[in-house]
């Protein structure tokens, strides 16, 4: 387990606003960074960072945080693993408490684990006795330079990888949980066996897991690392670290399917190539392209499969700011092929042509079955229906029922009236399929052995960007169309009126402002103390940072926050209208105070209404009181609500 105290030496060591620009081009507004969002495609920036209280928060899709819930959504990892990763980052190494190996995280211990793989295979490919993989190479005109470029290797197999890490201290547990090594009945065993290796790199190039080729016949053909804790097939490209920089300087990202095929653009001039880890491409890798690039070229191969992975990557292309395009190559030839063929600039006129996703994949419902017979045609129908099953939620469904009709010659009203029909059969399979995978991650997952205080491998609640190890973490508020509220503290499923919700966004915005300046809002304190809180979290943190001595820094105000409530961070970030409200900070101020003020007086009000209206046990004198109260309360709250409106709402210039 890792302890608070290293915990807090890794978030002090950590720059929010460094982390994000690893990634993201952020720009100064005010005292606070704004950029569009990482997590999801927008053309207005609405992330934005506070740097005196290091939180963060989007207001297009509501995620928020420090610099530990950020590296959780960026690198998809539990909140212990994120530790270890900004620990990595930074060159601090943590002792958990708990741990057979207290010298460093297992994170870093399996990058040391992947590393030596990979330095073993490229020697014996380079240097070994076996010449199997020097000559496969030659035959696949892959040069003694380009392998010691791209870090080739070869693996020979019989427990000779074992033993060479064993020789190092590495432990079968943690080769094994690197998936370099099997366990057999006969002992270890290494994963590779007469293959040519080629090492996978996350961006910052180190060594995160192997595809292997194999040499001769055999299969798989080819053979990735399994899902490990540092490789996600779905999540990481081929050839990322490498071709990262050419993707910003051409804002456009190549997608191939073979390290081949990858190797063969770069040598040829054409730098913006990533590849597929033997899975068609995912939202995950979507996600990944658009950090850097709004334009994504697919290179599929020109053979059924090419295609079919075409049709798949349909459902990316009303992604925010994404120019999706296609190249299917003529002859059934790879990339690789085709640059040896004809060569890197006849691929690069093709890519400039690229034509768009939708219109390759509707013009190939022609190409499959004769569509001047009845039958061709309910064939083709029927196929055309299955391709935009994934957009069947999009506003723009009914252009593409139209697009399918003038494509196969019917009434658009046969599409729309065949498609519940079809999209019904698709779906229950698709159900039939997710649980047949949930079942096998299950598996998998109940073979699996944690350390004490170690989190399974769980998913995070993305709606919210939770910490794991604890159930009832959330983030600030999420409101639906129908005004129900979900959020922690046991108010989940909570509906609000339009004043609580506009109460709720104003405790945010009180939240933010007092943790950035705690001493300019302590002449407040008497009202903020006064205030009828909707989340009681943001009460708890209200009075930690006013406890704290005059002076207080934010970064300590915020260190107070969190004490009271491990959320904090993601509470106090999601506030901007100090910075873009158009009125002095006390008239902003006072605004955010009347209207929580407003808040608690309706409250009340209802409150002694409703004794009123249902308490018969209620006597002569606590009536008339209470009607008194009532009263005194009403005048209050008119007088509340002209002082709000007589100040221009300043969420209006937030907005």
């Amino acid at each position: 387990m890792i302890t608070d105290e290293d915990r807090e030496r890794v978030r002090a060591a950590t720059d929010l606003v460094e982390l994000v620009q690893e990634t993201v081009e952020l720009k100064p507004r005010g005292r606070e960074f704004w950029c569009c969002c990482p997590f999801h495609g927008e053309k207005t920036p609405s992330f934005h960072i506070i740097p005196a209280t290091q939180v963060w928060h989007c207001f297009g899709c509501g995620e928020g945080g420090d610099v530990f819930s950020y590296v959780m959504k960026r690198e998809n990892l539990n909140f212990p693993d994120s530790i270890r990763y900004l620990a990595d980052r930074a060159g601090i190494e943590i002792h958990e408490v708990g741990s057979e190996r207290p010298s460093g995280s297992k994170r870093a211990r399996l990058l040391e684990v992947t590393d030596e793989a990979r330095s073993f295979y490229q020697m014996m490919l380079m240097r070994g006795k076996d010449g199997l993989g020097r000559a496969y190479c030659a035959e696949r005109g892959l040069s003694a330079e380009i392998c010691r470029k791209y870090r080739l290797g070869y693996a020979p197999g019989r427990g000779a990888l074992v033993a060479h890490l064993s020789s190092l201290g590495f432990t079968p547990r943690e080769m094994q949980d690197a998936d370099v090594a099997l366990s057999r009945r006969g002992g270890l065993t290494d994963r590779f066996f007469n293959r040519l290796i080629f090492p996978i790199f996350d961006e910052q190039d180190r060594a995160i897991g192997f595809g292997g080729r194999i040499i001769g016949e055999g299969q798989p053909k080819y053979l990735n690392t399994a899902e490990t804790s540092l490789f996600h097939k779905k999540r990481n490209l081929y050839g990322f670290n490498w071709a990262k920089e050419h993707i910003v300087a051409q804002d456009e990202a190549i997608v191939v399917e073979g390290y081949t095929d990858a190797i063969a653009c770069w040598e040829s001039g054409i730098g913006n190539v990533v590849a597929t880890l033997g899975t068609a491409l995912t939202e995950s890798h979507v996600k990944a392209l658009t950090r850097f690039a709004k334009r994504i070229v697919y290179l599929f191969d020109g053979d059924a499969a090419g295609q079919r992975a075409a049709e798949r990557a349909i459902q990316f292309i009303e992604e925010a700011d994404l120019d999706l395009r296609c190249v299917i190559l003529p002859d059934d030839l790879d990339p690789n092929d085709f640059i040896h063929e004809r060569g890197g600039s006849a691929l690069q006129e093709l890519i400039a042509d690229a034509m768009p996703l939708m219109d390759y994949v509707f013009s190939r419902l022609e190409d499959r079955v004769d569509v001047s017979t009845p039958g061709g045609r309910a064939h083709a129908l029927e196929e055309g229906l299955r391709l935009i099953y994934p957009l069947r939620s999009s506003y723009l469904i009914d252009s593409y029922y139209v697009r399918i009709a003038d494509r196969l010659g019917v009434d658009a009203d046969l599409v729309r009236q065949a498609a519940p029909r079809v999209f019904r059969e698709v779906g229950q399979a698709e159900a039939r399929a997710q649980e047949r995978e949930r079942r096998s991650e299950q598996a998998r997952r109940s073979r699996e052995t944690f350390a004490p205080n170690e989190y399974p491998s769980k998913p995070i609640d993305s709606s919210f960007g939770t910490y794991p190890e604890d159930p009832a973490y959330s983030d600030s508020s999420h409101t639906d169309a129908a005004g129900t509220v979900a959020y922690g503290g046991g108010l989940s499923g909570a509906v609000l009126t339009d004043v609580e919700r506009r109460a709720l966004a104003c405790e945010r915005e009180l939240l933010t402002m007092l943790t950035t300046y705690p001493d300019y809002l302590r002449p407040f304190s008497d009202q903020i103390g006064s205030v009828s809180w909707i989340d009681p979290r943001g009460e708890a943190i209200a009075w930690a940072v006013l406890a704290c001595p005059e002076g207080t820094d934010p970064a300590a105000a915020m260190e107070a926050a969190r004490a009271v409530c491990p959320e904090a961070a993601e509470l106090v970030s999601a506030g901007t209208i100090s910075g873009t409200s158009a009125h002095p900070t006390d008239t902003t101020i006072a605004f955010l105070l009347d209207t929580l003020e407003l808040y608690t007086v309706r409250r009340l009000i209802r409150a002694a209404q409703g004794r009123l209206r249902t308490d018969a046990s209620l006597d002569a004198d606590t009536r008339r009181s209470l009607t008194i109260e009532a009263t005194q309360l009403a005048a209050k709250a008119r007088e509340l609500k002209r002082k709000i409106e007589e100040v221009a709402d300043p969420f209006k210039g937030s907005s």
